[in-house]
Parts: C-alpha cells; structure tokens; sequence
C-alpha cells in the first residue's frame, strides 16, 4: 500500500488540489446571483451581469479540470480517478463553513469517512502490488 501512495504521490496531490478547485467553484456558483434570470436574459447588461455572476465557478472549475488533466499523467488511473470523489468531502466541509444554512447530517459525516476510506483503499492498491 506504502509502494502505490509513493508511485502515484504527486499524481494523487494533483488530483487532491483538482477535487478542491472542483467543490471551490461548485460553492462560487451557489453564491451567484441568478434571481431573475428570465428578466436578466432580455437585455445586454443583464446577460454581462449572469456571465459575470458564473464566471468565477467557471474559471475556478477549469483549473481543477486543467490540474486533473496533469494528474491523470502522473500516475495510474485506476488510483488517481477515484481520489477525485473527495470533491464530495471537499464540498461538505466547505458548505458547512461557508454555508450556515446547509444542514450536516451524522449521515453525511459518515458518508465522508466511507469516501476517505475507500480513497484510501483504492489510492493504495497499484496493480503493481
């Protein structure tokens, strides 16, 4: 399990910062403002308003596409894909800082602790091994 984490460390590090760049934009689109979308849309300022709104989810979510993309080189796919579902992990935490209205279940935390394990599991188990 050591030997696969050492092959694949930069890979899964990469693939780490993409799962986190992936939830941060996630979070940058719950924070636009897309009330009135259907009267924003009927003029010019209000689409370059939209655009504005979702541009820093998007931008945010192509770099973690972008550094996934690098991970995916680095090392096997077979471990490095499945570290990507810490996006999930990512995601929950950052919502219950910067989302007080988002409720966390014991469920949800032990969903969490399920991914972290079988990244874990799954991160350690190089086909060469």
């Amino acid at each position: 399990m050591l030997e696969s984490l050492k092959k694949n460390k930069k890979g899964i590090l990469l693939m780490l910062v993409s799962a986190l760049s992936l939830a941060v934009g996630q979070l940058l689109w719950k924070f636009a403002d897309l009330s009135d979308i259907g009267t924003k849309i009927q003029s010019f300022s209000g689409i370059v308003s939209l655009v504005l709104a979702i541009a820093p989810g998007f931008i945010v979510y192509a770099v973690g596409a972008l550094v996934m993309t690098i991970a995916l080189g680095s090392g096997e796919l077979s471990v490095l894909q499945p570290v990507n579902s810490m996006s999930y992990v990512f995601a929950l935490i950052l919502s219950a800082i910067f989302l007080p209205d988002e409720k966390i279940t014991v469920l949800m935390v032990i969903g969490v602790f399920v991914i972290m394990a079988g990244v874990v599991m799954i991160g350690g188990g190089s086909k060469d091994e």
